[in-house]
């Protein structure tokens, strides 16, 4: 009965099962192509064995896979150049299996795979297939790589090549810029410390070739400055001298202004004349005595405080005593030597040393204040060569024009300076209110052609002395003045005729024979009420010198320019005329 019943039900199944079959090839028509899925019966009891299912099996399959895809070429499912998330499954090209077993004449069971044999060939085939293709790939990333380096390194090649010029160019523009700045300050009355040291370098230290190549600067009235920095009287006073008067905080600016000149000359190159570099050797000597006078006056303040000042302005007396009556050659050997034993103490480690010269001790600190000193005298010395020879180019250069309007001006010898005698006497100066207080403000050359004859003298000492006028270089300031009258017919683009505003004489006495006393000048009347005659008058070997200038009350206020001094052979008189306010 058992048999007989698992057959029946065996049969029944069996039954059951082919009668499903033929229903479901029956009831799918449409799909009678669809393949059956053939399930491996010892794949099912191994899978029983080890507890694991047939989809448990398939994903750790595709983890392995994705393991191996991982180690050979290093894609994921997440980060590969294809962007294919599926990239660990196999993939089977149906369609093409299909179309081979036909050929083969093998069934379509037989189509979907072939052997492991072949499997494992074809998965080394396209493993070495996609090895040359990231091969070709990073070859060809590298060879593109390599060709930008070369475009960059050749064009960077070329910049190099042109790097230097334009460096230099920019360098010359900077340059450029800050002498304009200055000479547009010194034109327009406003100057600085520094533009007062640098007067004489711009008026007599640029060459021609940079006189030609310079750029026009412009302002209110259309000149252009460095040209008219040309019409203004050099600096008389020396540079060193100059710094005397010079509180702490404007040295200081100061520095930092020679500094910026000082590089710029030295980026440039300077000023070649002769071969010497002339300009860059005036600032760093200036820059180097700028900044001893910024040390002394630190030093002064700080030991006054500590009530020590005494010792160390004698000490400083002292050393100043070494370098008085010394040639510039004697104080180079000098310095050389005093430079030898610093060193020497250097080199013992700062501790006294002993001199086999002279059989003493060396003071390391008291030697190298003495070398400090002694720059600071050549550096002084070295300004005040440079600046006799810029006064010297002035000299020259005014001589130059005095004979030029000497031949021009033979037949005439009227004052270009003569303004109308209504216009002089204008009482109100009120400025309107859209022209700046100094609009028009010049200073114009006086006494190169209208310099008076006097008519021969005798004097004593001319036998002994060969009698001589003295050298000078004059200015007369011109302006306009703003009356109610200029006020209503002028304006800004249509000014009014300039008027004068005072003089600047400046005489050259180097020879003095009685250097005990001062110079003199003297006011001598004319025939008209409009002139008068200034007389200067040293004594020998100088004759006296005379200009006739106009005829109006002076303003001797030193708040407004009145200046008679006479310091080291020169006598300088400014002078401006006083301003009658007009009041109702």
């Amino acid at each position: 009965r058992r048999y007989s019943s698992s057959s029946s039900s065996s049969s029944s199944s069996s039954s059951s099962s082919s009668s499903g079959s033929d229903q479901e090839s029956q009831g799918g028509g449409t799909n009678s192509k669809k393949v059956k899925k053939v399930v491996n019966q010892r794949l099912l009891l191994k899978l029983a064995e080890r507890g694991e299912t047939l989809q448990e099996r398939e994903e750790r399959r595709s983890e392995r896979r994705a393991a191996r895809i991982t180690a050979q070429f290093g894609y994921t499912s997440q980060d590969n150049p294809f962007n294919d998330p599926n990239i660990a499954e196999t993939f089977t090209w149906k369609k093409k299996d299909e179309v081979d077993a036909t050929k083969s004449g093998s069934g379509p069971g037989k189509a979907l795979g072939g052997t492991g044999t072949n499997k494992k060939k074809d998965q080394h085939e396209i493993i070495d297939e996609i090895e040359k293709v990231r091969k070709r790939r990073r070859d060809y990333e590298e060879s593109k790589e390599e060709m930008e380096r070369i475009k960059a390194e050749e064009s960077r090649m070329k910049e190099l090549e042109n790097y230097d010029e334009w460096q230099k160019k920019e360098e010359e523009f900077h340059l450029l810029q800050q002498r304009q700045r200055s000479a547009i300050r010194l034109v327009e009355g406003r100057e600085k410390p520094i533009d007062v040291l640098a007067k004489n370098l711009l008026i007599f230290g640029l060459s021609e070739g940079e006189k030609k190549e310079r750029d026009d600067v412009k302002y209110k009235e259309k000149y252009n400055a460095m040209e008219e920095l040309e019409n203004l009287e050099a600096e008389l006073e020396e540079p060193h001298v100059f710094l005397k008067d010079l509180k702490l905080q404007e040295l200081e600016e100061l520095l930092s202004d020679i500094h910026v000149f000082r590089v710029l000359e030295k980026d440039v190159g300077g000023y070649d004349n002769g071969g010497e570099n002339t300009v860059l050797r005036y600032w760093d000597a200036l820059h180097l005595v700028t900044r001893a006078e910024i040390q002394d006056m630190k030093s002064a303040s700080s030991l006054d405080d500590a009530n020590g000042g005494n010792s160390n302005s004698e000490l400083k007396r002292e050393i100043e005593k070494m370098f008085e009556g010394q040639s510039k050659p004697a104080l180079e050997k000098m310095k050389d030597e005093v430079e030898t034993k610093v060193k020497a103490c250097i080199m013992g480690g700062g501790r006294p040393v002993f001199d086999e010269k002279d059989g003493s001790l060396i003071d390391m600190s008291y030697w190298q204040t003495v070398l400090d000193a002694l720059l600071v005298h050549l550096a002084k010395m070295e300004l005040s060569d440079i600046h006799s020879k810029m006064l010297v180019c002035q000299l020259e250069h005014l001589e130059k024009r005095k004979e030029e309007l000497a031949r021009s001006k033979s037949l005439s010898k009227e004052d270009e300076a003569d303004v109308d005698n209504a216009e002089l006497e204008a009482a109100q100066a009120i400025v309107p209110d859209n022209v700046a207080p100094d609009f028009g403000n010049l200073e114009e050359e006086l006494g190169l052609a209208d310099e008076l004859e006097m008519g021969e003298s005798t004097y004593i000492w001319q036998e002994k002395y060969r009698p001589r006028k003295p050298r000078y270089f004059n200015r007369v300031k011109t302006g306009y003045d703003w009356n109610k009258y200029n006020q209503t017919h002028y304006d800004h683009d249509n000014p009014p005729p300039k008027t004068v505003q005072g003089y600047k004489f400046n005489i050259f006495y180097p020879d003095l024979i009685d250097r005990t006393k001062s110079p003199r000048y003297f006011l001598e009347p004319t025939k008209s009420s409009e002139y008068s005659i200034i007389r200067f008058h040293a004594g020998p070997p100088y004759e006296d010198i005379a200009f006739k200038i106009i005829n109006r009350e002076w303003n001797k206020s030193r708040n407004r320019g009145f200046r008679c001094t006479f310091e080291r052979g020169v006598l300088s008189l400014y002078f401006n005329f006083k301003t009658h306010w007009y009041r109702k």
